[in-house]
């Protein structure tokens, strides 16, 4: 009996969407390659259940059979750029909503030449 992931339920319908797309592109590079499912899942060091749950869109995989499954793609690389800060621009805008309107230069202390 599998285990229940309490998340599954609480996932906006756009976050399943996403899942769901990045499972159909894992499944679509390991098909360009001519693999089967038995081989790449022994590539990775996973079941063939869980590799097809992945593909699948199954939100509770892990992360770690992803991040396996684009390493045995040659693909290990695209990981790195979810979520990265040059890509997000909801950051970059209250980032820049943040900083001053005005930027004073600071003045040097005043040098004690008190003899």
């Amino acid at each position: 009996m599998g285990r229940k992931s309490l998340g599954k339920e609480g996932l906006a319908v756009e976050a399943l969407g996403a899942i769901a797309a990045v499972g159909n592109n894992v499944r679509t590079a390991r098909k360009r390659r001519g693999w089967g499912l038995e081989e790449m899942a022994g590539s990775m060091l996973v079941a063939r259940k869980t590799l097809s749950r992945l593909e699948a869109g199954d939100p509770s995989v892990g992360l770690s059979v992803l991040a396996a499954a684009l390493h045995v793609l040659g693909m290990a690389g695209e990981l790195s750029r979810v979520a990265a800060p040059e890509s997000d621009e909801i950051g970059k805008f209250f980032e820049k909503r943040r900083l001053p309107e005005r930027v004073r230069k600071k003045q040097a202390p005043a040098q004690n030449l008190d003899f």
